[in-house]
């Protein structure tokens, strides 16, 4: 399968416990679940690639739901974490991309045409309204030391959300694929029984700590990227709308 230069991606990994809201994701419709954004994506002609797990489901809303198999080696990650190597695996096999943006499934829309402005090397994401201090899903949750130690030296920092990523297929790759060896590494050690590398349910702190330790200079959030979130802005100049 061959795909566009410019593209959005989703995963949406289904038959796992979600311990964020606390659901269980078995036999969900797709195509329903992301009509809203494949159909504000059509607007833009811009292709739209849903991974995942589940069996082939057909769309009659423009979106490529395409099957990938979970990287079964990793027994103790969570959907969250699933979905970044997900995602990674994808932009490896495709190097015709050029630039991409990585959404949430279903709580996303495009509002304007974000591709003519990215600039190569520049990782762009959205953001929450609140310090990373004040982000229960990043501070109630235990992780690896080293994460814990650089949120609690820059709790004063945008908490940064990975539910809207923007770059070259190159930084995507990079940031993705530092996280990739991150999970990597942690998973070695637990298989060596040390549970002291035991990552988080959620991927929101790993997310940041990438994106502020190796990205610092080259990183743009705000209200180009998105929308602020759960909030009432239209029309607005940002690229998505998140929640």
């Amino acid at each position: 399968m061959k795909v566009e230069k410019n593209i959005v991606i989703s995963e949406f990994i289904v038959n796992m416990y979600d311990p964020h809201y606390g659901q269980d994701n078995s036999h969900v419709d797709i195509p329903a679940k992301t009509k809203t954004q494949a159909e504000s994506l059509s607007q833009f002609h811009v292709p739209y690639y849903v991974l995942t797990n589940s069996e082939s489901q057909e769309s009659d809303t423009g979106a490529h739901i395409v099957h990938m198999d979970l990287f079964s080696h990793y027994p103790n990650l969570t959907l969250y974490f699933h979905r970044i190597l997900m995602a990674f695996e994808f932009l490896q096999k495709h190097p015709e991309i050029e630039k991409a943006a990585l959404t949430d499934a279903g709580d996303v829309t495009m509002l304007n045409y974000p591709f003519d402005k990215v600039e190569e090397g520049i990782l762009y994401m959205g953001d929450e309204s609140f310090y990373i201090f004040a982000t229960p899903v990043i501070t109630w949750h235990k992780d690896l030391q080293c994460i814990e130690d650089f949120i609690r030296e820059n709790g004063l920092l945008p908490t940064l959300n990975l539910g809207v990523m923007v770059g070259t297929r190159a930084v995507l790759i990079e940031y993705l694929g530092i996280m990739v060896k991150i999970i990597t590494d942690a998973q070695l050690k637990i298989s060596q029984g040390n549970d002291a590398y035991q990552l988080s349910d959620v991927e929101m702190a790993i997310s940041n700590y990438v994106a502020y330790k190796y990205f610092g200079e080259r990183l743009i959030h705000g209200r180009e990227v998105t929308t602020i979130m759960d909030g009432y802005q239209e029309p607005s100049s940002a690229w998505f709308k998140h929640k």
